[in-house]
């Protein structure tokens, strides 16, 4: 079959990381496959490891367009008037688009009577968001909805009224070889010996907490005042985090390869106040991490015993949580241990790669 794979995004986050991984295995699996991006960024060369990847004509000038005051007709049209281009271009016999942030392609799909399936990355309310943003709510009722997580799943049934059933859960799950191999190569930054290191991964946005995080930094300084604890927060920074200098919290922007610090990591954390189903968190898991997380989300049901969910916003409860495991290496092993094993046993990309598989080829695809 001839899949277009429609990334909303070309950058290292969760979802365009799905995107590559969905491109790599359907053509593992014999189907022929091109992959879209809606705007670039530094995963398109990955994106075009095992298909043809290019990104949408223009996406800077249609960036600037959405942005200027009075003119989201102009540039909803011209949106849907590109995808439409793009669909004619490449004749997919089925359309794979990998966020609600991308929705714009299920209308034009219909137009041309295309096949198409919407992998939903998003929580309910960033969901709906996006796709009264596109226009595209009235699409779903044809369109085959994927979830990458049980509470997405739920999320999907309230909004579209389906019961939860008819919805298909594929969680996301790491690239375990990629992730690997790519750990084994030297961090960008040093870490002295003794270091013992708190880290988080991801975009340093309100949604995922980075103000909360330096409160937890704060909070363990003040509880290990004598060991040498580190904060490093890895993604891209919009603007200063306040008060992360006094905390000692460091914000180091982006790199190009994460894992390598990752697995230095002592603890992986995540303070995110909404997060559906987090790949950074599994990948951490593989890599042998204990977690400490908010309860958000699929994130309990992604860490189970490899690692601390306290409730959400409980900043208290996450700064105890860290600072236990600071001090106790061996439960910090006993839990990257389980992590590992966790995420070999449940999150691994071979079911992922079958459960894909029979998602495309389903009956009456």
């Amino acid at each position: 079959m001839r899949v277009l794979v429609i990334s909303h995004e070309a950058s290292r986050s969760g979802a365009p990381r799905v995107a590559a991984m969905v491109s790599r295995d359907l053509v593992e699996a014999g189907h022929e496959v091109a992959v879209l991006s809606r705007l670039p960024g530094p995963l398109m060369a990955d994106l075009g490891t095992a298909a043809p990847a290019a990104v949408e004509p223009l996406p800077r000038v249609r960036r600037r367009l959405r942005r200027t005051r009075g003119l989201r007709g102009v540039t909803f049209a011209l949106d849907t008037a590109v995808a439409a281009l793009e669909l004619l271009r490449h004749r997919p016999g089925l359309v794979y688009v990998n966020s609600t942030a991308a929705a714009v392609y299920l209308r034009p799909a219909r137009w041309l009577r295309l096949p198409r399936v919407l992998h939903v990355h998003e929580s309910g309310a960033v969901a709906s968001s996006f796709l009264r943003h596109e226009h595209a709510a009235a699409e779903l009722e044809r369109t085959t909805l994927v979830a990458c997580s049980p509470s997405v799943r739920a999320d999907l049934a309230v909004l579209t009224g389906r019961p939860p059933e008819a919805v298909v859960l594929l969680p996301s799950v790491p690239d375990d070889d990629l992730v690997a191999r790519l750990a084994d190569l030297d961090p960008d930054r040093p870490y002295a010996a003794d270091d013992l290191v708190v880290g988080c991964c991801g975009s340093v946005e309100h949604r995922k907490g980075p103000d909360l995080w330096v409160q937890v930094a704060r909070r363990v300084r003040e509880a290990l005042p004598q060991r040498a604890v580190r904060f490093v927060w890895l993604g891209d920074l919009a603007a200063p985090v306040p008060g992360a200098d006094e905390a000692g919290a460091e914000f180091v922007g982006p790199t190009t390869n994460p894992y390598p610090h990752m697995r230095r990591f002592d603890v992986a954390t995540l303070p995110s106040r909404d997060d559906p189903f987090p790949l950074v968190v599994l990948e951490s898991m593989l890599l042998g991490t204990p977690v400490v997380a908010f309860d958000v989300g699929g994130v309990a049901q992604q860490v189970g015993d490899g690692g601390r969910v306290v409730p959400a916003e409980d900043v208290d409860a996450f700064a105890a949580a860290v600072t236990e495991l600071l001090v106790d290496a061996d439960e910090r092993h006993r839990l990257g241990t389980a992590a590992a094993r966790r995420v070999d046993g449940l999150y691994s990309s071979r079911v992922f790669a079958e459960r894909l598989e029979e998602l495309v080829v389903a009956p009456g695809r």
